[in-house]
């Protein structure tokens, strides 16, 4: 997946994600299930992601981030198909973004930022990522390691 910076003149609160999703099925890939994902991110709360399927059509999974409080926030997923699919097939399809989120959770909780980390060629989407993501943060940001030992905010 590569993330596309706005052209100039666009807006900079915008990024955008084309991927095609794989699904594997007790390791085997499972062609008919696979998705192509348009994923824009406007600003740091806001994410609608287009789904096309083959079959199934197009569908929108929005995810907001409502802040709470520093280093705390709400996040919600909704999911919007075709009437003439089957709500399971959304609720499938919103569980397998939740288990993904979840787990993404875990890894955000749990690893340090570098300032010049090692990455491979295929992760140099995450560094640009992380950069065009920086601009919402200020110098006085909270920090992910000041949350550590600190009840006060």
């Amino acid at each position: 997946p590569q993330p596309s910076a706005p052209a100039a003149g666009k807006s900079q609160h915008l990024e955008t994600l084309e991927s095609p999703l794989r699904v594997l099925l007790f390791g085997k890939h499972i062609p008919f299930l696979d998705l192509h994902v348009t994923a824009r991110q406007i600003g740091p709360g806001l994410v609608i992601m287009t789904l096309r399927h083959a079959f199934l059509g197009k569908g929108l999974l929005i995810q907001t981030v409502i802040p709470l409080e520093p280093l705390l926030q709400h996040v919600v997923h909704q999911i919007y198909y075709s009437r003439n699919i089957p709500s399971f097939i959304g609720k499938l399809i919103l569980w397998a973004e939740r288990v993904q989120f979840e787990r993404d959770v875990m890894i955000w909780n749990n690893k340090r930022f570098l300032s010049k980390p090692l990455l491979v060629k295929e992760d140099a989407a995450i560094l640009r990522h992380r950069r065009w993501f920086s601009q919402f943060y200020s110098q006085n940001s909270r920090k992910h390691n000041a949350q550590k030992g600190h009840l006060d905010w």
